[in-house]
C-alpha cells in the first residue's frame, strides 16, 4: 500500500479526540499542487462524506465560480483539507471551535498532505485556518483577506491566499467592504500561477 493511501485509510478510522464527532471527512485527492483549509465539518457533511457540501459550501463554490472554476472541478483538482477533520459538536452559537489538543492531534494529516503535495498555493478559509498558516491567532480578517503571503512548513514553500469562512453565521462577510476584500482575494487567486496551470491550461 502507497503512503499516500496509507494516509487517507488513518485519517477516515481516527479516533484520536474523544469529543469530537466522527467520521472524519478527508477532501483527498491523490496528486495537486493546491490545498484549501477549512476549519471542520459541520454537522451535515457526514451525510456527504465531502467538505463544504451544505449550506456554507454553496457560498464557497459561488465564489469560486465567480473565477471560472466550477464545484465539482475544484473537488477533483484541489486537495480539500481542515484543520480538524471531525465534527467539532455545537457551541451556543454555531458550531463548537476545536481546542489547542484537537487542532495538534489532527495537524499530522494537513503535515502529511503538505510535505506529499508540495503545493504552490494553499487557501486557508476561515480565520481558524489562517491562524493556522499564518502561525498566530492574532489575524484580523481585514488585514489578511485580499493580500497573498508567502509562508513555509513542513518544508515546503508556498504561496497562500486566505478566504473567510463563507457560513451564513460570518457577519464580517456581509459588509460593502468584506465583499471588496473577498473579490480581490478571489482574484489574486484566479491568477495564481498554480492555479491558473490547474485550471487554465489545457
Amino acid at each position: 500500500m502507497s503512503l499516500y493511501k496509507q494516509h487517507v485509510e488513518a485519517l477516515e478510522n481516527c479516533k484520536r479526540c474523544t469529543s469530537m464527532i466522527g467520521p472524519p471527512i478527508s477532501g483527498c485527492v491523490p496528486k495537486t499542487k493546491i490545498i484549501s483549509i477549512g476549519q471542520a465539518p459541520g454537522i451535515h457533511e457526514a451525510r456527504f462524506m465531502k467538505p463544504f457540501s451544505y449550506t456554507a459550501g454553496k457560498t464557497l463554490f459561488k465564489w469560486i465560480s465567480s473565477i471560472g472554476v466550477e464545484e465539482e472541478e475544484f473537488r477533483r483538482k484541489v486537495n480539500m483539507s481542515a484543520v480538524c477533520r471531525c465534527f467539532p459538536g455545537k457551541a451556543k452559537s454555531g458550531d463548537r471551535k476545536p481546542d489547542k489538543t484537537e487542532i495538534k492531534n489532527c495537524s499530522s494529516f494537513l503535515e502529511f498532505e503538505i510535505r506529499h503535495h508540495k503545493p504552490g498555493l494553499v487557501i486557508p478559509i476561515g480565520k481558524l485556518a489562517i491562524d493556522l498558516i499564518a502561525g498566530t491567532n492574532l489575524s484580523k480578517l481585514d488585514d489578511v483577506i485580499g493580500n497573498s503571503f508567502r509562508q513555509t512548513l513542513s518544508g515546503v514553500d508556498f504561496e497562500w491566499i486566505p478566504l473567510p469562512h463563507p457560513s451564513g453565521l460570518n457577519v464580517w462577510n456581509h459588509s460593502e467592504k468584506a465583499k471588496r476584500l473577498i473579490k480581490r482575494a478571489l482574484k489574486l487567486i484566479a491568477e495564481n500561477e498554480t492555479f491558473k496551470e490547474a485550471f487554465f491550461q489545457n
